[in-house]
């Protein structure tokens, strides 16, 4: 037996039982991308980093105060930090009286101030943007030309 045919001999012997492990199979649930909800008072999470329990129950009290007023109440309530995204201040002025569970709350404020919330940490949620509703369309699309 020549050199090459020992070779693809050799090849063969090696690919055929390996290719009987590599099984096509259909990709799952985990490996598609979610969708983001970005509107005010959503928490994103994609990669479960937050800790802490948000079904706890918490109480928010500010009238006309900055948000930081209302992070430090919820950091002494639930444990949380706050950060800051892109265009949001700390000053943000806010206004929010409500009592109820962590998630709930969160939301209330967020939609108040037009911020959603991403977690950062194991005990911590980022203040950042949130997109802006869009407007019902109260007519249908113009059909394209064919």
């Amino acid at each position: 037996m020549n050199r090459a045919a020992g070779i693809a001999l050799l090849v063969a012997v090696t690919l055929i039982p390996a290719a009987g492990a590599v099984r096509a199979a259909a990709p799952s649930a985990k490996e598609y991308m979610q969708p983001l909800d970005t509107s005010a008072g959503s928490i994103s999470d994609p990669k479960k980093l937050l800790k802490t329990d948000l079904d706890r129950t918490v109480k928010v009290s500010v009238s006309a105060m900055p948000i930081e007023v209302a992070f430090n109440q919820l950091n002494a309530m639930l444990g949380i930090e706050f950060g800051y995204g892109e265009g949001i201040t700390p000053q943000l002025p806010v206004t929010l009286n409500m009592s109820g569970k962590g998630r709930d709350v969160l939301k209330a404020l967020g939609g108040s101030a037009g911020i959603r919330f991403e977690a950062n940490g194991p005990s911590q949620l980022r203040a950042v943007r949130a997109r802006a509703k869009a407007p019902l369309r109260q007519t249908p699309p113009a059909p394209k030309p064919q």
